[in-house]
């Protein structure tokens, strides 16, 4: 019952930020991402937030929170960042962009592992201009 009271509390904490802050985050220098389960059951997760948007030519830093229950493998292939976080960790990761573009930010498909189901893929916008 104490899990599912804080999947409740992260939830509505996520969607409050959600709506206040809107659905991207637009910049350059440290960028906060988390990785939000929303749905424990079938071990749905999304980015928070969906839609990231730097400048061209900048270094960028991305402060990635794993709220999964597992590990998760975050990669923006374009921009050869491939990086592991573990469950309730979180990372550090700076990286050049170059050329405009619209490019996908992914974590692959999780196994099943730990008596907990398969995690489907999730994909976000990382957005150059």
């Amino acid at each position: 019952m104490a899990i599912i009271a804080i999947v409740v509390v992260l939830a509505a904490g996520v969607a409050g930020a959600y709506f206040l802050n809107g659905n991207s985050q637009s910049g350059s220098g440290t960028i906060d991402l988390s990785i939000v389960e929303t749905d424990p059951v079938n071990q749905l997760n999304m980015f928070q937030p969906p839609t990231i948007t730097v400048s061209h030519n900048t270094t960028v830093t991305l402060a990635i929170q794993n709220f999964d229950d597992v590990a998760r493998t975050f990669v923006i292939s374009a921009f050869n960042v491939n990086q592991t976080i573990g469950s309730g960790a979180a990372a550090r990761i700076t990286f050049t962009v170059g050329q405009p573009g619209q490019f996908t930010m992914m974590l692959p498909p999780a196994p099943a592992a730990n008596g907990y189901r398969a995690s489907p893929v999730v994909t976000g916008s990382f957005i150059v201009t």
